[in-house]
């Protein structure tokens, strides 16, 4: 889950690696649509065409996004990874090359308990109840 992902040539292979050994591969990503021109570059590029055959791709739509006293929504703001429900990665960075190699973020991995799994869970819950809606898919 990214704010902004375009530009990470190394986990694009890595993601391409994971699939080819059957890794179920979700992303949940801010659109240029969706947030109204917050972000400017498109989630389905960034992902490329030969992950989106084996991906699926996420949005928060637009109208299911609260709205405060002056019509402004939310932003899809969160990042975060997510592996085998048993390990949580929860971070400043977006999925880009400045935010992996350049900028000073701060993330932690949280491995075992029960957190992974009641994070798969919530995400889980917001796909299944349409808070989260399939932008492109495998």
């Amino acid at each position: 889950m990214s704010f902004a992902a375009y530009r990470v040539p190394m986990l694009h292979a890595a993601l391409l690696e994971a699939v080819a050994r059957g890794v179920a591969v979700d992303f949940v990503l801010e659109s240029p649509t969706e947030s109204q021109g917050r972000v400017s570059f498109d989630p389905l590029q960034a992902v490329g065409d030969e992950l989106l055959r084996h991906a699926t791709v996420w949005t928060w739509p637009l109208e299911e996004r609260e709205r405060d006293a002056r019509g402004r929504h939310g932003s899809l703001h969160a990042k975060c990874a997510l592996a085998d429900r048993r390990r949580l990665f929860v971070s400043s960075a977006n999925l880009t090359a400045d935010a992996l190699a350049l900028n000073m973020e701060l993330g932690v991995v949280i491995e075992g308990g029960r957190l992974p799994g009641e994070v798969a869970e919530h995400f889980e819950a917001l796909m299944r109840h349409g808070v989260l809606g399939v932008i492109a898919g495998a």
